[in-house]
């Protein structure tokens, strides 16, 4: 063992650990795949383990069975989300609460926003039919990891409120809503192909103008 484990007290990972990861791992990105074409309800552990290449009592030992693992899906997204936006808050603990720093976190919440957006399509439409059912799934993962991450970006709002750099009469809530949903809902009318993209069409291709037009709007806003 090097002496980087023996400080922290870590052995090296077996093969038979390593085997396990892997075929976890496969397995879940094969379900993602398949529970953002067919949903949870249409998507069965045999395509599944036919699509990972694995055996499908592996599905019911590593998840508990097919539901088990499609809020493994999803929790393992969000936590690959948490992870992200740590940045976000760390920046707010590091630097002075001033209007500039405020607009520059809200430019890095709509980043992640953005980033996760256009990288992992097939988890957007998993939440997106998670939230037309009510959440039936995922609201667990929403209440354990997606609020409380929102919770700190309402105090980063509240914040500035009493600082006097943000309206005190808006919401804290109701704009992270509008702006997460406004993009999130923003790709996706782009991807029906409606004349819609034609018009955005320059916004889709250049990221840091959509960025920048999202700021304004939410930020600015659209009067002079």
């Amino acid at each position: 063992m090097t002496e980087f484990g023996v400080l922290f007290n870590l052995s090296p990972m077996s093969s038979n650990d390593s085997l396990k990861l892997d075929s976890k791992k496969s397995i879940i990105q094969a379900a993602t795949k398949l529970f953002a074409r067919l949903g949870l309800d249409k998507c069965s552990t045999r395509e599944i383990a036919k699509e990972s290449d694995s055996n499908i009592s592996l599905i019911s030992y590593y998840f508990g069975g097919k539901e088990g693992l499609y809020k493994e899906v999803m929790r393992d997204h969000a936590l690959e989300i948490k992870q992200s936006v740590q940045k976000i808050f760390q920046h707010s603990e590091e630097h002075p609460k001033t209007k500039e720093s405020f607009v520059f976190q809200v430019g890095l919440m709509i980043e992640n926003m953005i980033y996760f957006r256009l990288n992992y399509p097939e988890m957007s439409k998993i939440f997106a039919r998670e939230k037309l059912t009510g959440m039936e799934h995922a609201k667990e993962i929403h209440e354990e990891i997606f609020y409380p991450m929102a919770q700190k970006f309402f105090e980063i709002f509240r914040e500035g409120q009493k600082r006097g750099y943000v309206n005190m009469t808006i919401n804290p809530a109701l704009f992270f809503v509008a702006l997460s949903e406004g993009i999130w809902g923003f790709f996706e009318i782009i991807e029906c192909d409606t004349n819609f993209k034609r018009d955005c069409d320059n916004l889709f291709t250049n990221q840091q103008e959509f960025k920048n037009q999202i700021i304004k709007i939410y930020l600015t806003g659209v009067l002079l």
